[in-house]
């Protein structure tokens, strides 16, 4: 056994290492990247880099790559990179739980993102503000900001943004007990997940919803949500996941009274986490497994258990998880009648609690110290820690524990012989009691008063049906005579349906007609310039012509040789796709025009077949745009694509190449000399030649290069567009 631990150890030792030299290298390699950036791209580099440093644990260099980035940030104008930067800076201090700090640069965030008009920062500032109320457990501040992160996401179609918003007031509402109105929160990012095909996502919601109806107690529902889950994670061998599900079908054994089939379940995702490195969640196991043998009145075995998983947590300096543990094991002590201890346990978790601010871990401490002291008989201290548990259930809105109170309240008033009090407290009970019929409640009414009608509409049936039985012997030769003219009724009008079907169908051949029409246009204008699809409409030819001021856009993708063998085929299309796509909306959005894609290679011109005097700076534009782009999508896509973008203004000649397939292609030096400027170009850089500098260098900020042998060429001078002057 020994030999097994040690073997374990040094796995999980490799795996850590080996991850760690990865993100390291990363960071390595941002960090030299960074030195050669200016403007825009070192912010969006500088950002990059403020992640990895997060991902990587350290904490202290992603605050302050992150402020390098905010005073870059405002030197260059750049309000966006800015927000970003802030946002970083906001989800670290919270993560370190330094709200404070986390709070006041989200709230700057949102200040900046409203100067730039960017929704999507002012949301992902809103939604940290949310989730820094939830940690504190200020409910309605933090549905409050989530639900305005909302109203941004739904405004601007940011449907990945929309779910996490409404996972995250399901969350809210799942914590505060209302597990209807969480249901209805988690049900609609759900749909969303599924449209997405987030299968991570997907799976991890219905943990969710499952995990409150098991709180119901509506077991075939949580086990419908629990195994649609448990199938997604197997799906992308999600192994956190698959524990996750695994501790939760141990929850459902439970709930039926099969302890020692729970406590297997347990041990299997005690196992998958050990095998994973995740104590935390090793953790977690081990408490459901003392749970399991508290319930099965093992209380022994129990706090062996639970001490384990108090073990891990006190390794891992996690308060809020040895706050959790030391009560847990504080209620065994209780239900096995050493109330000495129970009292023990309870206090120090309650003195983490106070010390930390969870609000509604107090309550629950100062909840279970007073019915400790209820058991005991020591009623003054019993009624002295329900109120103060009462103040903050009432506080935090937390209806059943501030029910509970109550009724325990007027318990002990009425054994103390103070029936004025017993009377009093029962009254807040009652009122408590009735609100509590909320949501859960009048869905099980409505679900009752649906079966009632359905019921009452099949008696009416019933009586319908006995009162023809009654009159069918009287109307049968009645019905004998409708039949005949029904059937000469039926023989009509199947002759008036198969002339309408004759007119149908050919009404349906014209549309059909037309839509290929269409379709075949469409097509032609997809393949060739408006132009010259007009001279093929018009003369049934098209001549070549020569354009004098035309500029030319060359992009490839860098290392794509080795990203194609990475990726399976139909993925790489896909991605190859979408980029494409979001060019050629680009080029178009500036009046240029895509000629065409081979391979990972992109070309596009602008000033050509229809003349553009801002051809040169509506090229430049576009190409800002793309890497904007592309910035952007790295940040959400599991793939990072990086072009290099060669430009050059000129003369070229255009017209259609083929016969029997038309292709239309252009020619000229300024096309060679623009394929030399994307070769020689660097990753997410435009590099351009001197004549398109000559046309755009008092709109941008330029960098001039070394001069370079360039084949073909000889010397040539070439400069990077660094973004725009104003």
């Amino acid at each position: 056994m020994k030999f097994i631990s040690k073997l374990l150890l040094s796995l999980s030792l490799l795996i850590f290492l080996n991850f760690s030299l990865q993100a390291q290298s990363k960071i390595d390699s941002l960090s030299s990247l960074s030195k050669d950036l200016h403007g825009k791209a070192k912010i969006s580099c500088m950002i990059e880099l403020s992640w990895e440093y997060f991902f990587n644990n350290d904490f202290e260099e992603c605050i302050l790559e992150s402020k390098e980035a905010i005073k870059l940030a405002q030197d260059h104008k750049d309000l966006v990179g800015e927000a970003k930067a802030l946002n970083i800076l906001a989800i670290v201090f919270s993560h370190t739980n330094n709200e404070q700090e986390a709070r006041t640069h989200a709230k700057k965030a949102i200040e900046v993102a409203k100067k730039a008009k960017n929704k999507k920062e002012e949301a992902n500032a809103l939604n940290l503000l949310g989730l820094s109320h939830d940690k504190e457990q200020d409910y309605d501040k933090a549905l409050d900001y989530h639900f305005q992160a909302l109203n941004i996401r739904r405004n601007t179609g940011d449907k990945l943004g929309i779910a996490k918003s409404l996972n995250n007031i399901g969350l809210i509402y799942y914590n505060r007990g209302q597990y209807v109105k969480a249901i209805d929160y988690y049900e609609e990012a759900l749909i969303i997940k599924e449209e997405l095909g987030d299968i991570l996502g997907t799976g991890n919601v219905c943990s969710n919803i499952g995990n409150i109806y098991l709180n119901q107690k509506n077991t075939d529902k949580a086990l419908e949500y629990i195994q649609k889950a448990l199938k997604l994670f197997e799906q992308i061998d999600y192994q956190h996941g698959i524990a996750v599900t695994l501790n939760t079908y141990g929850l459902i054994y439970e709930n039926f009274e099969n302890y020692d089939k729970a406590i297997e379940y347990y041990k299997k995702a005690k196992e998958i986490h050990e095998s994973i490195g995740y104590l935390a969640g090793v953790s977690n196991s081990l408490s459901n497994i003392g749970n399991a043998f508290s319930l099965n009145n093992n209380y022994e075995e129990a706090v062996k258990y639970y001490n384990k998983a108090l073990n891990i947590r006190t390794d891992m300096e996690d308060e809020n998880g040895i706050a959790i543990s030391l009560h847990v094991i504080g209620i065994v002590y209780a239900k096995w009648k050493k109330y000495d201890e129970a009292i023990a346990h309870y206090e120090k978790s309650l003195e983490i609690n106070r010390r930390k601010g969870n609000k509604r871990e107090i309550s629950h401490n100062l909840t279970a110290l007073a019915q400790t002291y209820l058991n005991q008989k020591k009623y003054p201290l019993a009624i002295s820690y329900y109120n103060e548990s009462l103040e903050l259930s009432l506080e935090l809105g937390l209806l059943d524990n501030s029910k509970n109170n109550y009724q325990d309240l007027s318990l002990i008033s009425k054994e103390m012989g103070d029936y004025q009090a017993a009377l009093k407290y029962f009254e807040s009970y009652s009122k408590f009691q009735d609100s509590i019929l909320n949501e859960d409640k009048i869905e099980i009414i409505s679900r009752l008063q649906t079966i009632y009608e359905t019921e009452k509409k099949e008696a009416q049936i019933k009586i319908q049906e006995s009162e023809i039985e009654k009159k069918e012997a009287e109307n049968k030769r009645q019905r004998l005579v409708i039949a005949f003219f029904i059937m000469g009724l039926v023989m009509i009008m199947g002759l008036v349906g198969v002339i309408l079907k004759s007119l149908q169908q050919k009404k349906k051949d014209n549309r059909i007609i037309v839509a290929e029409k269409a379709k075949s246009e469409e097509l032609l204008l997809n393949t060739l310039p408006i132009k010259v699809v007009n001279d093929l409409k018009k003369n049934g030819k098209s001549e070549p012509e020569s354009f004098d001021d035309v500029t030319v856009y060359f992009s490839d993708v860098v290392g794509f040789t080795n990203m194609s063998s990475q990726l399976e085929p139909k993925e790489l299309i896909n991605e190859l796709n979408d980029i494409f796509t979001a060019f050629d909306d680009i080029m178009t959005k500036y009046k240029c025009e895509r000629i065409k894609t081979i391979g990972d290679a992109y070309m596009a011109v602008c000033g050509m077949p229809e003349p553009n005097a801002k051809h040169a700076q509506n090229m430049v534009e576009a190409s800002l745009e793309i890497c904007d782009y592309l910035h952007k999508r790295n940040e959400v896509s599991k793939v990072s694509w990086k072009i290099r973008i060669g430009l050059n203004s000129g003369k070229v000649v255009g017209g259609i190449v083929g016969v029997r397939k038309y292709i239309y292609d252009v020619f000229g030096d300024t096309i060679n000399t623009a394929s030399r400027m994307e070769s020689n170009s660097e990753p997410m850089r435009i590099n351009i030649a001197n004549a398109t500098y000559e046309l755009v260098k008092d709109q941008y900020h330029i960098t001039k290069r070394e001069d370079r042998e360039i084949k073909g060429k000889g010397k040539m001078q070439m400069f990077f567009i660094d973004g725009p002057k104003n």
